[in-house]
């Protein structure tokens, strides 16, 4: 039995010396809080020392995956780390006050790599510069370029993973390109170099497509959709209807891409953002154009799923919001249309969600600033599995405006009548139960005071005498 005991303590001992670690030190630290993305949404703040030292120990659920830091500035620090390894860092500031980060222990030259991939390319281009012209952001993008492909050149083993990490890296170059003049679209219509680049991008590049990991809009997905949308703007005329700038978009990918695959991909992706938009009154001629152009099974089941408009269940503002049940926190159902009178903003989160849960203090800034309005409601429906950790945060933050809860079958159907795909999720009806918009500004967004204060300052439609339309101002 001792000798049983003896192997059990040895066989714990070599675990616990094999877990994976992620330690290091923040310089001039301050006591911020700093947190760690452990997958998906999921955020943790990590437990630092008074001296900035942290040790955390993350729970690998997939081979390569990373977990990444975010700091308080909004430098992002992703860490690769396998099984048993350990990986130490040290964040300081370089003299122009920009976050730096030095790896050393395991997987240094690989996590190098993705902390510069992070912090200088972004969509917009290499991060902290402008240009006047396409030119000179084309050869910054190509100086990057080559000092990543440097980088990932230093990566000893994980070569599956320095080869996908190549095919991403020359994917998101291209879109960074593609981003420029996002700040001045005359300058993408105008500039003759940046027309030529648009016009050479490979909108068939099966091999590419095939080896990037990234699906919808952040992969080589992306990449043919926004060229898609570049050659129809530079195609658009006056009499163009916007409601059917999505139609328009599917044609000329039919036009432009011969293969099947890229071309399912993208018109799937439209399709997704057709109705998460609500749809609209040319939702029949999308459909079929969409059925004429995609071949693939999965994604024409998706469209076909989606009923075709009508007064009663479209998603488009103005139209009459889809009713749907959630439960308060004694059980008991309570319907959307009981809500009736009120404009009502209402938040789709939950508590596993890091992003849902940062934007609590800014839901309760906005609370506190229309509590004496009766005009306006805000709601935070939860979608959390496990009540009780929807119950635990509550009893944490005591929020002052209604909460509720779907799960199970209420959970199904508010994601499925709403074209829920994530959260956080905000939405708008009005006071009559119609929907403003289903794709809300968030509360952190600085617009959304004055968006909501011109919602309430329109004027209200009534019913008449025989049924004759009257308006009250409100």
């Amino acid at each position: 039995m001792k000798k049983l005991i003896l192997l059990s303590i040895i066989l714990l001992g070599t675990f616990a010396l094999k877990a994976q670690v992620i330690k290091g030190k923040f310089n001039d630290y301050h006591g911020e809080t700093i947190k760690i993305n452990i997958g998906g949404c999921d955020r943790e703040a990590l437990k630092i020392g008074s001296d900035g030292s942290f040790v955390f120990n993350p729970v690998i659920r997939y081979e390569g995956q990373k977990f990444t830091i975010n700091m308080p500035d909004e430098t992002r620090i992703p860490v690769l780390v396998g099984k048993g390894e350990e990986v130490r860092l040290e964040v300081s500031k370089d003299k122009d006050g920009k976050t730096i980060a030095k790896f050393s222990g395991d997987r240094t030259d690989i996590n190098t790599y993705l902390f510069v991939h992070a912090n200088q390319l972004s969509l917009k281009g290499v991060r902290g510069q402008k240009f006047a012209t396409f030119k000179e952001y084309s050869a910054s993008l190509d100086r990057l370029n080559k000092k990543l492909d440097q980088l990932l050149d230093k990566v000893k083993g994980d070569q599956d993973l320095v080869d996908e990490y190549r095919v991403e890296k020359n994917v998101d170059i291209i879109s960074a390109k593609i981003g420029f003049g996002r700040d001045d679209e005359k300058l993408a219509l105008a500039d003759a170099d940046y027309i030529k680049f648009m016009k050479s991008i490979d909108l068939n590049d099966s091999v590419t497509f095939r080896k990037d990991p990234r699906k919808a809009s952040l992969g080589y997905t992306g990449i043919v959709a926004r060229r898609i949308s570049w050659e129809a703007k530079n195609r658009a005329t006056a009499q163009d209807d916007p409601a059917k700038s999505l139609i328009k978009n599917l044609l000329i990918l039919d036009e432009l891409v011969s293969n099947q695959e890229i071309k399912n991909s993208v018109s799937h992706y439209y399709a997704v953002m057709f109705y998460m938009g609500g749809g609209n009154a040319h939702a029949r001629e999308f459909v079929e154009t969409f059925n004429k152009i995609n071949t693939d099974p999965e994604h024409r089941a998706f469209v076909k799923s989606r009923p075709l408009p009508s007064k009663d269940n479209n998603l488009e503002a103005g139209s009459v919001a889809k009713d749907f049940e959630m439960r308060d926190r004694d059980g008991n159902l309570v319907k959307l249309s009981d809500f009736k009178g009120k404009l009502v903003y209402m938040d789709i989160w939950a508590t596993w969600c890091g992003p849902c849960v940062e934007e609590i203090p800014n839901m309760e800034k906005l609370y506190q600033y229309y509590k004496n309005d009766p005009r306006i409601l805000l709601v935070s429906v939860s979608v959390d599995s496990k009540k009780n950790l929807w119950e635990k945060k509550l009893n944490e933050d005591k929020p002052q405006w209604p909460q509720y809860i779907v799960d199970g079958t209420l959970k199904d159907k508010l994601y499925n009548e709403y074209m829920i795909t994530g959260i956080p999720r905000f939405m708008m009806f009005d006071s009559e139960g119609k929907i403003i918009t289903i794709n809300a500004l968030r509360p952190s967004n600085s617009k959304l005071i004055p968006f909501i204060e011109e919602q309430l300052a329109k004027p209200k439609e009534m019913k008449g005498p025989g049924g004759m339309k009257m308006i009250k101002l409100k």
